[in-house]
């Protein structure tokens, strides 16, 4: 089974199409605000150089976040869209399940951090059996002084979160023998992951509803927050 990976959670977008265990090929871009332009030119360019056609994809998996609002809606848009018209199953994932299978056999608690902006992060909680990622406390926002009392345990941060508060993290940790940064390269969320994790989803016999795939945000996005304000604005001086 061929499965198209579409993971657009962080500004750095990743494409990748597996068949069954076996990463064919995989583009990484650091696309910045552009996925919408870039995209699905990518997707057609990859497919192209590994000879596959739209028609050869068995199914779909899709980063659902939570991550950047824009990015997300593109990403989810397309698989949906890629699902509806050929006819083929998707399933989304958690960008931060996801992130966590950078490291498959950690002998340390994982926790996978993404920039949730206004001083807060993303953040999640694994553990790892034998190559397995398994989830020990689900996805959530939380202020960086909030996650380290969490923290009673020697953890490995990962993500785009551990890299912005470093100096917090190793300045607030419990030492250390404690706590563990990941290097740069292993912070970012890869499509070939998210292609490994769609073929074990569908095998098992899973799948979304392609119409009801939606960005997991966790919070409302900054848009909706804004038009809510200046309605209670209006509402408050009538």
């Amino acid at each position: 089974m061929k499965v198209l990976a579409i993971e657009t959670s962080t500004y750095s977008g990743s494409i990748a199409v597996s068949e069954d265990d076996r990463v064919l090929g995989e583009y990484y871009l650091n696309m910045g605000p552009t996925h919408s332009e870039r995209l699905v030119p990518a997707i057609d360019g990859l497919l192209g150089e590994l000879g596959i056609g739209r028609k050869e994809l068995g199914g779909v998996s899709v980063s659902l976040g939570p991550g950047s609002f824009t990015a997300l809606r593109v990403g989810i848009s397309t698989a949906k869209g890629l699902a509806y018209s050929l006819g083929i199953p998707v399933v989304g994932a958690s960008s931060l399940e996801i992130l966590a299978m950078n490291l498959p056999y950690s002998p340390f608690q994982v926790c996978a951090l993404g920039d949730a902006r206004k001083g807060e992060l993303y953040a999640a909680f694994f553990r790892t059996d034998g190559g397995r990622v398994l989830r020990i406390r689900a996805d959530a926002i939380l202020q960086p002084a909030g996650l380290m009392e969490i923290i009673k345990e020697e953890t490995i941060f990962i993500g785009e979160g551990a890299l912005l508060y470093r100096d917090f993290l190793e300045d607030n940790g419990l030492g250390g023998e404690v706590l563990r940064i990941c290097p740069p390269y292993l912070n970012y969320p890869r499509a070939s992951s998210l292609a490994f994790y769609g073929f074990k989803r569908f095998r098992e016999g899973h799948a979304d509803e392609v119409l009801g795939l939606a960005p997991m945000y966790l919070r409302k996005p900054d848009a909706e927050l804004t038009a809510k304000g200046r309605q209670d604005d209006r509402i408050g001086h009538n």
